[in-house]
């Protein structure tokens, strides 16, 4: 494949197309696209359907989005043609898009009064035992006076965030789904599975001493450390039966994005049966405690019954699968809802008995800042 410039493809981009970027590769899914609209219900039956749909089509690859809980459905869509392009074959030559935007009306959901109060009540569960962590969210919205500049976004977040899964999902009823996530939920590459989960986090302040201070502070602050190995102990135990020779630091290591680094380990192993594919591995994990907590199940209750939205896409997860079986999936985060001149954003933070909530609300406000970035509405 001859070299081409990623000018060049988003200058043919438009917002019915798909658009995955990885470290790895590129994949662009143009024109006609087959869409499904599949229910949550159970996960193993949507992967068995997801399966069958990709047998009858006869699809060398699909790409889809997958909600975070039973309450939204999930997108899968087999494009008529795609292309891969591999990362060697891309030339980087994209600028800052610089399109300036007016905003008729914007709300933040929850005040931070209450999500003040949403981090206290997490707490009181938490000491009542009722789980040892939960992920709480809060969400931005904007109401633009004109058609949102796709596009221009994904130029930014391509050009500022050159390690991250950039996506592009165009959904059904002309909403996009479009984001820059640093969180690989599981990468299957014949039989070698990767898992890379982030927890506990800081804000980067583009200052090396400082930023060398604060990834010191994190690498050894114990409530981030508790955090993180919630996360890292839930996908051991849940991955144990199903791959072999696994392996992963005992000590996390700094991730840097943007405008954040994380504390972040990075799991593999080897596949024990050769029919599992990446969305098997997917659905044993989905949603882990990095996005809702731990024990699943009570923090996930907890969730749906406190937060004064549904999420959504948001944590879920984004990805392609091809007919081995193989691809990468993704926590959908650092990401936007786009529903015509609607824009949703969404963040959360991870609460543990230790949290304090005026720490929590700053670090999702740090969290939002890639995409504000992205549409011209934040200071580089």
């Amino acid at each position: 494949m001859e070299n081409i410039k990623l000018s060049d493809i988003l200058n043919h981009f438009s917002n019915n197309d798909t658009f995955l970027k990885t470290p790895e590769r590129l994949l662009v899914f143009n024109g006609e696209q087959t869409r499904f609209q599949l229910a949550m219900n159970d996960s193993i039956a949507l992967i068995e359907e997801i399966r069958a749909i990709q047998k009858e089509f006869k699809a060398p690859m699909i790409i889809g989005a997958i909600p975070f809980d039973q309450r939204s459905k999930a997108t899968i869509i087999i494009p008529d043609t795609f292309v891969n392009y591999h990362h060697s074959n891309l030339i980087d030559d994209l600028q800052t898009a610089n399109q300036p935007l007016s905003i008729e009306d914007s709300i933040d959901l929850p005040s931070r009064l209450q999500f003040n109060e949403m981090v206290q009540e997490a707490i009181h569960s938490i000491r009542k035992q009722q789980f040892s962590k939960v992920v709480l969210a809060r969400s931005l919205k904007f109401r633009l006076q004109e058609e949102p500049p796709i596009t221009a976004w994904l130029t930014n977040l391509l050009h500022k965030n050159k390690q991250g899964y950039i996506f592009s999902i165009a959904l059904d009823n002309a909403q996009n789904l479009i984001g820059a996530s640093p969180e690989l939920l599981v990468k299957k590459e014949g039989n070698i599975v990767t898992i890379n989960p982030l927890a506990g986090s800081r804000k980067k302040t583009y200052d090396l001493v400082k930023d060398k201070a604060i990834e010191n502070e994190l690498l050894h602050a114990e409530k981030d450390l508790h955090e993180h190995k919630i996360v890292v102990d839930y996908i051991c135990e849940k991955l144990e039966p199903h791959l072999g020779e696994i392996e992963y630091n005992e000590k996390p290591a700094i991730l840097y994005t943007d405008t954040m680094m994380h504390l972040s380990t990075v799991i593999k192993g080897k596949i024990k049966n050769d029919t599992t594919t990446v969305l098997d591995v997917a659905q044993l994990l989905h949603p882990t405690p990095a996005i809702c907590g731990a024990p699943q199940k009570p923090s996930l209750e907890f969730i749906q019954k406190t937060e004064p939205f549904n999420r959504r896409y948001y944590t879920g997860i984004v990805g392609y699968m091809d007919h081995y079986g193989d691809g990468e999936w993704v926590i959908t985060i650092r990401c936007a809802e786009i529903n015509h001149r609607d824009i949703t954003l969404f963040a959360g933070a991870g609460i543990v008995n230790s949290s304090e909530q005026d720490s929590e609300y700053n670090e999702i406000s740090a969290k939002f800042t890639t995409m504000l970035q992205a549409m011209g509405l934040a200071q580089e």
